[in-house]
């Protein structure tokens, strides 16, 4: 279920503009007075400015599943990690059989590298993103939230909390004020996006974040 697009809001374009070409190294794909859109490996990722700052945001990124100590170093030189409430800067999810490492972009949002080791995606070369994987859907009703979207369970959730999905591409829906992990500090609030899936299945959540920018990706 891999995500072929994403389009979500920024409090300053500019700023979150500079920050994800400069300091993370993303390609531009293009851009206007009020967008730009990047390419997460084979994701197409638009920022559009928002009119209101939007609440604080939760996506992951899948890097190599066998470079996650190159990209923990890598990050390590280009933005402060997150640590967990018990202070911990790297994550053993065994239960996902994966790893992962967190932090911050311009808007507060929390971001992810995750390395996935079911997936055959492993290079020899220094780490690549390769894609979004996973993104928050906040909403007053796990439950119901996840039955209308009709995608299937990914491990065992709860009425708090329910992946939805698989590992090339994950909905995080999440109860409404929830924290959002690693530090447990800011609760999960709604906001809008878009997201298109491969099969070109679009799911938009929150008000519409002003006009869709045109497909620049390829149907698969």
């Amino acid at each position: 279920m891999s995500f072929r697009a994403l389009q979500m809001g920024t409090a300053h374009l500019e700023r979150a503009q500079q920050f994800w070409t400069k300091t993370m190294g993303l390609e531009e794909l293009s851009s206007g007075p009020d967008s730009v859109t990047l390419a997460a490996g084979a994701t197409h990722w638009t920022l559009t400015q928002a009119q209101t700052p939007p609440a604080i945001a939760h996506f992951a990124f899948t890097i190599p599943e066998n470079l996650f100590d190159e990209a923990v170093a890598w990050l390590r030189e280009h933005a402060p990690l997150l640590s967990g409430s018990d202070g911990k800067e790297l994550f053993d999810f065994s239960h996902w059989n994966a790893h992962a490492v967190y932090f911050t972009d311009p808007d507060g949002n929390i971001a992810e590298l995750i390395a996935r080791h079911t997936l055959p995606n492993s290079r020899r070369e220094n780490f690549e993103i390769l894609g979004i994987s996973e993104i928050g859907l906040v909403t007053d009703d796990v439950p119901g939230t996840v039955a209308s979207l009709g995608l299937p369970l990914y491990r065992q959730g709860g009425t708090q909390f329910q992946p939805v999905g698989d590992e090339e591409g994950l909905l995080i829906v999440v109860q409404h004020n929830r924290p959002w992990y690693p530090d447990n500090r800011h609760p999960a609030q709604p906001i809008p996006l878009t997201v298109t899936l491969m099969d070109g299945q679009m799911i938009t959540t929150g008000p519409p974040i002003g006009e869709l920018v045109p497909a620049f990706y390829p149907v698969a």
